[in-house]
């Protein structure tokens, strides 16, 4: 194998192993460790000829990588496999407790999405292997002026539930419970762990907070305080006049732990109880009270909850309750995904985004909406394991799981974007039809039928630019028809119908000429091998992709057997699924 052939293959084996793109270093040191002393006296040609390889591959999809690789020779690579990694997380302190009952706490500012799931799958994994309960407790106390409740979550966030197959034993609302955090608040303060705070927010930071001094609030008499309670309830004091804080202890090393808000008053009206209640508990008082009495056992929260915990932790001392132990797992960093509800929630208010299914969102809907298996994302989230030390997640994680749970059972279509018009010249005639198979390693699922009109030698096929732009004058396969040779080109302006309106996109109508039949002969060469669709039956098809924008082209006359929800592999391009069967047919991208 000469110089060029093995870069070649180093190149786009790198390129594969590092999910489409190939680099320059760790190509050159596959080359090297190959065979040092052929390749290291000449490492200067080696490296001048990778890096006008890796300029090709890397414009090259990561499907179109694994097939130029198997093309050459099969045996240099192998269809992945991704074996679950043994899972090892437990939880501490069981024979404390009767039985185990964890609880999902989400805020309903919108549904689940890919951030907050690893929370939502650590509890369930851990319920399950405990056979313990798992209560779903709508944190729904009133928020912020930024933080708001959107109604739709309290069936958006038990949709998400329901795909990840999550099984709830029982579901509470916060805000049913106001008068039970009314009872504690009052107990509290009557044992004197508690005061109503009077002073302005901003000089309580700064004069006492920051200094570690006691405001003059913290010891008026109990009277005096009970007195003020009963203002905050019915109405005497106004919003950010007065709170309830706990008597931590002003000298506490952290500052965030000094004297904290338990409850303070807010007149906006709740999407479930309107404006019943004024006085709203903060999270840390109200899990401080419920995680004794929903019978919590273990608390399984990212450590950026650790001050909340600790403040619960001093209402449990005020009653001597037993302790839930508490679990704490590092920050989840996400690769190229920007996550915010409340940033997402006004898109789709404006018209931006057109709900919560639109794969800008990263939601649970708009996941299970582009195909991906939910025990994708169960085992690529519960693989991160419990640790405190914070990791790095990519969607390619899930894409990797989710590729070895559909690829044998998804059939394979051609899809043509950027379409380029070929005039096929001298074709005979027994090449009028391929029946390429829906899937090339489980022959029994049959094959797929690909009518192209032959008069007088000729036919008419769209392919994709890419794949003849650096194809002029070389041997090019028309995948499972026949090999050409592409001679010249001109643009010629071609219009394609969307839903009834005109979309013009320049093309160009090229010649290719007949060359041969066989495959090998294209092996031979090293032949790009080109996806068709035949001018006179090809599909239109617009795919969502995941950045909200489309991409047009063309698939083959059999996508219109297909079912809407039904995954396909577009040979070469991606993984999709069929949302909608019309004139044009609408599908929604998946990954590659």
């Amino acid at each position: 194998m000469n110089d060029e052939e093995i870069v070649e293959i180093q190149t786009l084996l790198n390129a594969v192993k590092y999910n489409g793109k190939a680099a320059l270093n760790s190509t050159l040191g596959s080359i090297i460790q190959l065979d040092p002393s052929r390749f290291k006296p000449k490492i200067r040609d080696i490296k001048v000829m990778v890096e006008k390889q890796i300029e090709l591959v890397n414009l090259m999809t990561l499907e179109a990588q694994i097939v130029k690789l198997k093309q050459i020779d099969p045996s240099l690579i192998k269809e992945e496999k991704h074996e679950k990694r043994e899972i090892q997380i437990e939880l501490s302190n069981i024979e404390r407790f009767k039985e185990v009952v964890l609880r999902l706490a989400p805020y309903p500012s919108g549904p689940l999405h890919i951030g907050n799931s690893r929370m939502v799958v650590l509890n369930d994994y851990l319920a399950k292997k405990y056979k313990g309960k798992l209560l779903l407790v709508f944190d729904d106390t009133i928020g912020s002026e930024t933080k708001i409740i959107d109604p739709n979550a309290y069936d958006l966030i038990p949709e998400g539930l329901d795909y990840l197959e999550i099984k709830i034993h029982n579901t509470y609302y916060k805000s049913d419970r106001l008068n039970l955090f009314y009872t504690y608040a009052k107990d509290i303060i009557q044992r004197g762990k508690a005061y109503v705070c009077t002073c302005e927010a901003v000089e309580w930071r700064s004069k006492y907070k920051n200094e570690k001094l006691e405001c003059s609030c913290r010891n008026i008499s109990l009277e005096a305080n009970l007195e003020r309670w009963e203002k905050m309830l019915d109405g005497t004091y106004q919003e950010r006049t007065a709170v309830v804080r706990l008597k931590s202890g002003m000298n506490l090393p952290d500052p965030a732990l000094r004297d904290p808000v338990m409850l303070r008053i807010s007149e906006r009206e709740h999407p479930r109880v309107g404006g019943k209640y004024r006085v709203w508990p903060l999270l840390e008082f109200s899990w401080g009270i419920d995680d004794h009495e929903l019978g919590i056992s273990h608390i399984i929260r990212g450590k950026d909850l650790r001050k909340e915990g600790d403040i619960e932790k001093m209402i449990w001392d005020i009653y001597n309750w037993n302790k839930p132990s508490i679990s704490l797992y590092g920050r989840m960093k996400l690769v190229d995904i920007k996550l915010s509800k409340s940033n997402t929630a006004q898109l789709i208010k404006k018209g931006v985004y057109k709900n919560w299914t639109d794969p800008r969102t990263w939601s649970l809907q708009s996941l299970q909406r582009r195909g991906i298996e939910a025990g994708a994302l169960y085992q690529a989230l519960l693989e991160l394991g419990m640790n405190p030390v914070d990791v790095t997640f990519s969607p390619l994680q899930i894409y990797s799981i989710n590729r070895a749970l559909i690829d044998a059972k998804v059939h394979r279509y051609f899809f043509v974007p950027n379409p380029v018009v070929l005039t096929l010249k001298d074709l005979p005639k027994q090449y009028s039809v391929a029946k390429p198979l829906l899937h090339p390693e489980y022959p029994d699922l049959g094959t797929r039928t690909i009518q192209l009109d032959i008069i007088n030698g000729e036919g008419s096929v769209y392919i994709s630019e890419e794949d003849i732009s650096s194809n002029y004058g070389s041997l090019l396969r028309l995948k499972d028809l026949v090999n050409i040779t592409i001679e010249r080109e001109k643009s010629l302006p071609k219009k394609i119908t969307v839903k009834g309106k005109k979309q013009a996109f320049e093309t160009k109508q090229l010649i290719g000429r007949f060359h041969s039949a066989d495959v090998q002969t294209a092996r031979e060469s090293h032949a790009t091998m080109a996806q068709w669709i035949p001018v006179s039956n090809a599909i239109p098809v617009k795919i969502l992709m995941t950045d909200g924008t489309y991409e047009l082209g063309y698939g083959e006359p059999d996508l219109r057997k297909t079912l809407p929800g039904q995954i396909v592999q577009f040979e070469r391009y991606a993984f999709c699924r069929i949302e909608k069967i019309d004139y044009q047919i609408a599908v929604i991208w998946t990954h590659r």
